[in-house]
């Protein structure tokens, strides 16, 4: 552990997160999860530490939406300060089953970024098909060839794991179309058709349960329809990600303000000219996966804290003083548009 983590957490429970959040009142901040589980589980959220973390919001800041944000820093809407808003990305069931229950308890609102495609039962999401298929890989020793990766079996003890994170970082930045043939490579080859629907812990929310939730505060946002990075389509796939995306939504739970996320979410992962796009879509505004000094200048690329089960991290992230020390190493990523 470093000198300054070492310090930050002796000092925040004795009054470092409090002046922290003082000094950042005026600066609103997002908070960015993805997966939420009944008990602890690696990778996801767990009911208890997200009803302590959402009850922590409830107590010291101003809930709001990230669109509320939008229209108070680019429309001059007013709002309090310490404002934070909580996003979660994808679409999966489990924000409707375990999160919100939590977030409606204490009144919190939230913004939720569905892939429409997802949602619609067209398709499920990539990653949870790499892993469907590896976990189910032939068991006798390969070496199997797939263009972009190879992989090696059998996947015993960690390796299955260890090949997961590694081709998942290889198709992250790959073009859409080769990324999605490689997959059925992997499925051709290992004579593994993948089902209709995902398994029950990747399945999606449904529509009658986004338009309860919409109805009970939540903002619902875009997330594309079929979750590529926009920076590895085309300009007419990249129209049609986002406004199949808007026009899902609306003819799906009516007109309302809503805001976009970029799948994957670096700078690497859109390019300036799809901002436009995204505009003329009707997205009030954009979030980018990442957090630098220069948070929300850019209303298509506002940025967003990492928050999960590990609680020092959310604390620093939701304080402030995760930003201040970006602040004050001058830590900036350049976006593909200005």
């Amino acid at each position: 552990m470093s000198l300054v983590s070492s310090t930050v957490r002796k000092l925040g429970p004795l009054g470092g997160y409090a002046f922290a959040r003082q000094l950042c009142r005026k600066q609103p901040r997002l908070l960015m999860y993805h997966r939420f589980s009944s008990f602890p589980v690696a990778g996801y959220v767990s009911a208890d530490e997200f009803e302590w973390q959402v009850s922590y919001i409830a107590k010291h800041f101003t809930p709001v939406t990230v669109s509320d944000i939008a229209l108070s820093l680019y429309e001059g809407e007013n709002l309090p300060t310490n404002n934070i808003a909580i996003t979660v990305d994808d679409g999966y069931e489990d924000f409707y089953s375990i999160a919100w229950p939590i977030l409606r308890k204490y009144r919190v609102p939230a913004t939720f970024y569905v892939t429409t495609g997802f949602v619609n039962g067209d398709l499920w999401l990539w990653p949870d098909q790499l892993r469907y298929l590896l976990e189910r890989s032939p068991k006798v020793e390969n070496t199997f060839d797939f263009g972009l990766f190879s992989v090696e079996t059998p996947l015993q003890g960690t390796a299955l794991e260890d090949t997961f994170w590694r081709i998942n970082q290889i198709l992250l930045k790959a073009d859409n179309e080769k990324k999605l043939q490689c997959l059925a490579a992997m499925s051709r080859a290992w004579q593994l058709d993948l089902p209709a629907c995902p398994p029950d812990d990747c399945r999606a929310v449904t529509w009658a349960h986004l338009k309860e939730m919409q109805a009970q505060g939540l903002e619902v946002g875009g997330h594309t329809v079929t979750h590529p990075s926009l920076a590895r389509v085309n300009m007419a796939e990249a129209r049609s990600e986002i406004f199949g995306c808007y026009e899902a939504l609306e003819n799906n739970l009516g007109q309302a303000v809503r805001s976009f996320c970029y799948p994957n979410g670096t700078p690497d992962d859109f390019v300036g000219e799809q901002v436009e796009l995204i505009s003329e879509a009707g997205f009030s505004c954009a979030t980018v996966a990442f957090a630098d000094s220069r948070e929300q200048r850019q209303r298509y690329a506002m940025r967003r804290h990492a928050s999960s089960s590990d609680r020092f991290q959310f604390l620093k992230a939701v304080s402030g003083i995760e930003l201040l020390g970006m602040i004050w190493r001058k830590e900036t990523q350049e976006t593909p548009y200005e």
